[in-house]
């Protein structure tokens, strides 16, 4: 004798509801180096466009670049099945030679899931710089556009990717600039000078304090504004990966200090 179990309703739930899950993927795809597309009001809560680097994605345990646009999408979907995650994969490639990918996760809890799946599985380049980006974020400083270095490249008419090396720490403001010095040495003049000709002193001072505070020797160099001609902006150039991480270490380890060189600051 066999006992029916009614079906239940399925759980619906509301595209609020869905936004931690889904910037929770977003937020793994932008540490892998992809370029994540705004969500449409209109496309269902969890599903996200994006650009990805596949070199970064080490869980497909193949190079899905020259593989045509189904290859690529059936072999990803299968990996993510393998790690226990559902998702609707679609792959697009455009008439700019760039390759779109559609993912969209059954459930928030697929969703968590890939999340987790793409962080845990960062080549060490990538999880450097997402280390840094993370720490910078938490300590309140603006940050550049940290990043990686490596590219998409067509060899002999197939698509391939170079390998990222290097993490690319970019531009920033000098206001921001004077407050990441005072985060990583709190002894040193944490007010941000009002004589905007001080820039000029900033490249000397993070070769000194961030060579002497992390070991890290940090390439600073002025960026001169197109209009004025002064300099406004610097360029942080790039780190091995090592060296974010160290970089990361003391700025995570630097609450205290941020905290105290903002109330200087205000007292200026």
């Amino acid at each position: 004798m066999t006992t029916d179990i009614p079906a239940q309703p399925p759980v619906v739930v509301s595209p609020a509801e869905q936004q931690a899950p889904r910037h929770a993927v977003v937020v793994a795809l932008e540490a892998a180096g992809a370029t994540v597309e705004p969500h449409v009001p209109e496309a269902p809560a969890l599903e996200i466009g994006a650009y990805l680097r596949y070199t970064a994605l080490p869980i497909a345990d193949v190079d899905l670049a020259p593989l045509r646009p189904e290859q690529s999408a059936e072999i990803f979907r299968q990996a993510l099945m393998r790690h226990g995650i559902h998702a609707h994969i679609t792959v697009i490639d455009e008439q700019d030679s760039a390759r779109r990918t559609v993912i969209r996760p059954v459930s928030t809890d697929d969703a968590f899931r890939l999340a987790d799946v793409i962080t845990d599985h960062l080549p060490p380049v990538y999880a450097a710089a997402h280390r840094l980006r993370s720490a910078l974020r938490a300590a309140g400083l603006e940050q550049p556009c940290v990043s990686v270095d490596g590219a998409r490249v067509l060899r002999g008419g197939q698509w391939t990717e170079l390998p990222a090396r290097q993490v690319v720490l970019g531009r920033v403001c000098a206001e921001a600039a004077w407050q990441w010095l005072a985060v990583l040495d709190p002894e040193s003049e944490a007010a941000v000078p009002a004589d905007e000709k001080q820039v000029w002193r900033l490249p000397g001072r993070f070769l000194r304090v961030a060579d002497f505070v992390t070991g890290v020797r940090l390439d600073v160099t002025g960026v001169p504004c197109e209009g004025c001609g002064h300099t406004r902006d610097l360029d942080f150039g790039v780190l091995e990966p090592e060296e974010a991480d160290r970089l990361a270490e003391v700025i995570e380890a630097a609450p205290d200090a941020r905290s105290s060189s903002t109330t200087e600051t205000m007292k200026v």
